[in-house]
């Protein structure tokens, strides 16, 4: 595993928040294709800054910003309808589970408090953790229509926080996008990257440390983390 460590401290985990698309499911890039095959069948093409920018947020703000940028053969409500169904479809048929990501959460709920702050729906979150059984590790779920902003804004990583009455400094966030990265970092929260999920270039500098996945991950291997 490569580890990039960047910190000048060390600190003590207290508390761990994970986000789901690209992070515990390597989802972004079926979410891409989908987009890609409703949009040209739409007769759009869209261009690769839109895939970059539109990944890790959620499908409100994906929509509002396609809708302001092209001229579309149907409503917005009629296409994200059909975008999130088709995407629906393709997860209940090919979900990618991230290396490690089940036996991470499982150790790791063995010692901290876990939350997921994720940008998609309540349902589908629900639906992927029930595949992956590991919902009951999670003391609190935030799904996209449980913050007011989607991320890069903070409001739910400040959200679970408070729920969990955690202190900022002592919490770990597992995050793949750049919007999710800026999230973390925007509630004072420290994040690792997951680089083995960037399909799309996103910009991951932000996050105090990047690792490729989370088959190494384990309670030991948070109490041993040592930034210098």
């Amino acid at each position: 595993m490569c580890l990039r460590k960047n910190f000048i401290m060390k600190i003590a985990i207290k508390t761990i928040l994970f986000d789901l698309d690209g992070t515990l499911i390597d989802s972004e890039l079926c979410a891409a294709t989908v987009m890609k095959d409703c949009f040209e069948q739409w007769g759009i093409q869209l261009l690769p800054q839109d895939v970059t920018y539109i990944t890790g947020r959620t499908w409100e703000l994906t929509s509002r910003y396609l809708f302001s940028k092209y001229s579309f053969p149907l409503s917005q409500d009629l296409a994200r309808s059909e975008l999130i169904t088709r995407y629906r479809q393709a997860l209940e048929t090919n979900v990618q589970i991230v290396p490690g990501s089940v036996q991470a959460v499982e150790s790791l709920a063995q010692k901290f408090p876990l939350g997921l702050v994720s940008g998609s729906c309540r349902s589908d979150i629900l639906s992927v953790l029930k595949k992956l059984g590991i919902q009951k590790h999670f003391q609190i779920i935030l799904g996209a229509e449980d913050y007011p902003h989607s991320k890069p804004a903070p409001d739910g990583y400040l959200k679970a926080i408070q729920t969990l009455q955690a202190d900022p400094q002592s919490c770990l966030v597992f995050e793949d996008s750049q919007a999710g990265i800026a999230s973390a970092r925007a509630a004072n929260l420290w994040v690792v990257a997951i680089t083995s999920t960037n399909h799309f270039q996103q910009d991951q500098s932000q996050a105090h440390a990047q690792i490729q996945d989370l088959s190494e991950i384990s309670p030991q291997w948070v109490q041993d983390l040592s930034f210098d």
